[in-house]
């Protein structure tokens, strides 16, 4: 699946992304077209990010993988560098989770959402639903609030 126009902004089809995972596969966007997918933005110095690592397996625990799909896009690691390799697989061994993990860099970024995603604070969660439309979002983490977008999706 794929558009002729993409965005980042709350009722766009989020622009497709081709990144590398923890176990240095390519993982797309556009390949989890049909569940509800949350792509969250972090970076590896975020105490909130840190603190929701987990959330990733818990999540598609709960909401089982044929309907789900949480990814983790790290953008810097400690030293507010991209991350490598090495910097996702510390990052799953640290938080001991599953679910991809993805190494990303500022250029998925842009706090006006024409050219990226709009991150003004760590982490930022993108909500998109079955449709492959980006329904909400949400800089910082309210686990009510994710919980409630994701039921109101998949029912």
């Amino acid at each position: 699946m794929t558009w002729d126009e993409c965005g980042h902004q709350v009722g766009e089809n989020p622009c497709n992304f081709s990144l590398q995972n923890q176990n240095n596969e390519t993982v797309e966007l556009y390949d989890y077209y049909g569940k509800v997918i949350i792509v969250d933005l972090s970076a590896m110095w975020c105490g909130v990010c840190q603190h929701i690592a987990s959330h990733g397996d818990i999540f598609s625990a709960k909401y089982g993988s044929e309907d789900f799909i949480w990814l983790t896009v790290l953008i810097e690691d400690e030293s507010g560098n991209p991350p490598d390799q090495a910097d996702l697989e510390r990052w799953v061994d640290m938080f001991q989770i599953s679910s991809h993990v993805l190494a990303g860099d500022r250029s998925l970024l842009d706090p006006n959402a024409e050219t990226g995603y709009p991150v003004t604070g760590w982490p930022t969660l993108a909500v998109i639903d079955k449709d492959m439309t980006i329904y909400n979002g949400i800089n910082g983490w309210s686990e009510s609030a994710m919980t409630s977008w994701i039921d109101f999706l998949i029912e």
